[in-house]
């Protein structure tokens, strides 16, 4: 934050100001952000726009005692205008509807959990000119290769601070670094004038992990090997998802259906499956904010509340939601420390930290050894309908199978399941993980899937 505002006063001005101003006032939150990037962006495989910016700013949030809420923000942090904030949420709160759902914000917490390797200074202090080697490593490995005729890619690098403040003795601050870079190349068979694509991204919290080298490489392979095409028949066959594949198929879905607003609002597939089999042995999902180092980590969430390591499925069975303060307390418990806050403009919502298929007992190879005929699946552009678990779509990146050897990729093919019976069939999962953002992904096989072709 700004060297020349302290927070800390401002913070106590304000609330004790919003506590004064209306007697039916039940709590009020004050969030302070601030946000540091640069962004890279690559175009037909050539530097189109770089940019390094700031933003900065603070919200208030009051609600009164009939669960009314009013929320304001201001990117000027001078008393005068942290007065004139308070005096506009509290008449929208005043003019707001009633909320009986709400129980309060979250109350002062004396302990938090030790995360390191949130925060590297060579991000913070990153340079711009710094930032454009990285994307020319990018643009190197497509010059490079003579099937490659196009790349678009980003660089991205962050650092943030945040401060958060309630009228319950909440008073906690820190900061963040993260770094981005993804690359998607198109490709062309010259001789059988076929075209196709491929990415690859990684996100980590320090520079020294970021590899634009391998990324480029991953996204280049990933191209070339949805060349060559073929249309199938139909079959009913073993699906291997890729980690990508495990990510669109188990862990984004889950995600979703156990959000408690979601929950709450029955527009899950897991709607009164709580406490019941909903799996194969093989489905174990966390979600895991203490691991050191990871995109996902943090110490508290974005009300304040501790984060921690939560199992969400055990050996296919589902045993909880995650929860913000209001969702949490719309249920009589206490929030499980998931509330989300993608800057001080938004109020909190609710999200995964490090979501985690945990990993298995096979190796990758031996997952693919075992099929005779299959599918391996790595895209797909279509997503599962969260509210019913079901999906039907093209696969846009996948390979067949051929006696424990991927072949050839698939064209005009698709697929449809419902998401309860493909969680049912899971056989295998590997060793072997990839991370991309908040999921960590291993190797999936489902047992069987119906595959609708379009050969003859």
């Amino acid at each position: 934050m700004d060297n020349k505002v302290d927070v800390y006063s401002l913070a106590k001005y304000g609330l004790n100001l919003a506590e004064k101003s209306n007697s039916n006032l039940r709590c009020a939150e004050i969030f302070f952000g601030k946000n540091k990037y640069i962004n890279i962006e690559i175009e037909e495989n050539s530097i189109k726009n770089s940019e390094i910016g700031s933003d900065f700013g603070v919200s208030i949030r009051v609600i009164d005692k009939q669960g009314s809420l009013g929320f304001t923000f201001t990117n000027n942090l001078e008393k005068k205008s942290i007065e004139k904030m308070i005096t506009i949420a509290i008449k929208m709160m005043n003019a707001g509807t009633e909320d009986l759902d709400f129980k309060n914000l979250p109350e002062k917490y004396n302990v938090y959990p030790s995360v390191k390797g949130l925060f590297d200074s060579n991000l913070k202090n990153l340079q711009i000119e710094d930032s454009v080697r990285y994307a020319k490593d990018v643009i190197k490995i497509c010059n490079e290769d003579e099937m490659a005729i196009s790349q678009s890619a980003n660089f991205i690098s962050n650092y943030s601070e945040k401060y958060i403040f309630n009228t319950n003795g909440i008073e906690i601050n820190g900061n963040e670094t993260s770094c981005t870079i993804s690359s998607n190349i198109i490709v062309k068979d010259k001789i059988r004038k076929e075209t196709s694509s491929g990415n690859d991204w990684q996100s980590k919290r320090s520079l020294k992990e970021i590899t634009p080298v391998k990324i480029a490489k991953n996204a280049l392979e990933d191209a070339k090997r949805n060349l060559n095409r073929i249309k199938i028949k139909n079959m009913k066959v073993p699906l291997i998802l890729t980690p990508k594949g495990t990510i669109r198929f188990i862990l984004s879905p889950i995600a979703s259906a156990v959000n408690g607003e979601t929950f709450q609002y029955k527009r899950s597939f897991l709607v009164g499956k709580i406490n019941e089999i909903i799996g194969s042995d093989y489905l174990n999902i966390e979600d895991n904010a203490l691991i050191d180092g990871l995109i996902g980590s943090a110490q508290f969430d974005g009300e304040g509340v501790p984060c921690k390591n939560k199992k969400i499925i055990e050996n296919g069975k589902f045993l909880r939601l995650i929860h913000n303060s209001y969702t949490a307390g719309k249920e009589g418990i206490e929030s499980t420390g998931n509330a989300s806050r993608s800057s001080y403009s938004s109020v909190p919502s609710i999200g995964v930290s490090n979501f985690i298929l945990k990993n298995g007992d096979y190796t990758k190879d031996e997952i693919i050894k075992n099929v005779k005929e299959g599918i391996i699946l790595d895209y797909t552009g279509d997503s599962p309908n969260i509210t019913t678990g079901d999906f039907s779509g093209l696969i846009l990146h996948g390979n067949i199978i051929k006696n424990g050897e991927i072949k050839e990729s698939l064209n005009e093919t698709m697929f449809g399941i419902n998401l309860l019976d493909l969680f049912k069939n899971i056989d295998a999962v590997s060793k072997e993980f990839n991370i991309y953002g908040g999921y960590q992904a291993p190797f999936v096989r489902i047992k069987e899937v119906r595959i609708i072709g379009s050969a003859n």
